[in-house]
């Protein structure tokens, strides 16, 4: 088991090599001749805040953190604001949500925003007590969510499972956001039951390619955001039947993604289509109030995204080995 640097310098050297498990949604995504210059130097954070386009389909940050720039970020996050107020402890998690823009260099942007409500929204559905003990955090992208689970959840732990190049990614946010953290790099069974026995190791990473060790893992709750229809289908299968398999008695799982996507090979994705189970506990299930549009800086302001986008939570139907 590889920890801390020497676990960040691994994905880095593997990061240029596309994952088996990748779709062809990734495929040539990579802007081109251009270099995946975090992976070259994975301590040089200022790699990981320009030219992320160069990963592929990531999204993008900003670190443009002037004093116009926050205010224009905050009268354009005003609708948002107004559905977090319909949810217990928004504001707890929003000034959780800069504080972690702030350690990173970042601007707290409508993406960051998103999770803040979607965070606040599981903490009054779920009982996080128990349910956020053990968290796999499945294609996160700039850890967004996992650092809101690691300063909004104090017991919980992570497992974050992505793409080489997002993974990288995803570790090098969460350094500079928690850098007293320990991260593991698990690759195989054995190093998994060693980080989960380190009472220590908060942060466990593990590439998209090993996802079958989550398997003998007993997760207590699996995130998905806006990534699943980036998959293709067999891949979405084995995340939904190793969460079901895991050994943790009771399994929630939170899924976000977009009603149908169509890629360009001719695929269609559909949330709908997912391998959800007739007797899955669903405790929310409808479109994603806050994820239907964005906003920019010129006129009108606000777009909508294509299609629409669904979210649901639910406790699996589980079907332990």
């Amino acid at each position: 088991m590889l920890v801390n640097d020497n676990a960040i310098r691994e994905i880095a050297r593997l990061a240029p090599t596309l994952d088996s498990s990748a779709s062809s949604h990734w495929s040539g995504n990579e802007a081109e001749g251009r270099e995946y210059e975090l992976a070259k130097d994975p301590f040089n954070f200022s790699n990981a805040l320009t030219n992320t386009h160069v990963i592929g389909p990531v999204g993008a940050v900003s670190k443009k953190t002037a004093l116009p720039h926050k205010i224009m970020h905050w009268v354009l996050q005003i609708p948002f604001r107004l559905m977090g107020m319909k949810l217990k402890g928004f504001w707890i998690i929003d000034k959780m949500a800069k504080v972690i823009a702030a350690r990173q260099g970042r601007a707290y942007d409508c993406d960051l925003m998103r999770h803040t409500l979607t965070m606040t929204m599981m903490n009054n559905r779920l009982d996080m007590e128990r349910d956020a003990r053990l968290v796999a955090v499945i294609g996160d992208g700039f850890a967004n969510m996992s650092s809101l689970l690691l300063s909004s959840i104090p017991h919980t732990r992570l497992i974050l499972v992505n793409l080489t190049k997002t993974l990288l990614l995803d570790l090098v946010y969460l350094r500079k956001a928690f850098p007293d953290e320990n991260i593991a790099l698990v690759q195989n069974a054995d190093d998994m039951k060693e980080a989960l026995t380190s009472n220590d190791m908060r942060i466990i990473a593990v590439r998209a390619d090993d996802m079958h060790i989550l398997a003998q893992v007993p997760v207590t709750l699996g995130i998905n955001i806006k990534s699943m229809m980036e998959m293709d289908p067999s891949v979405t299968a084995a995340y939904f039947d190793v969460l079901r398999k895991g050994p943790a008695d009771r399994t929630a799982f939170y899924c976000c993604n977009v009603d149908k996507k169509f890629w360009a090979d001719g695929t269609v994705i559909s949330f709908s289509e997912y391998p959800w189970h007739e007797k899955d506990k669903i405790l929310l299930d409808e479109s994603c109030p806050w994820d239907q549009y964005r906003y920019h800086r010129q006129f009108p302001f606000y777009s909508k995204f294509k299609g629409l986008n669904l979210h649901r939570l639910v406790y699996l139907n589980k079907q332990i080995l």
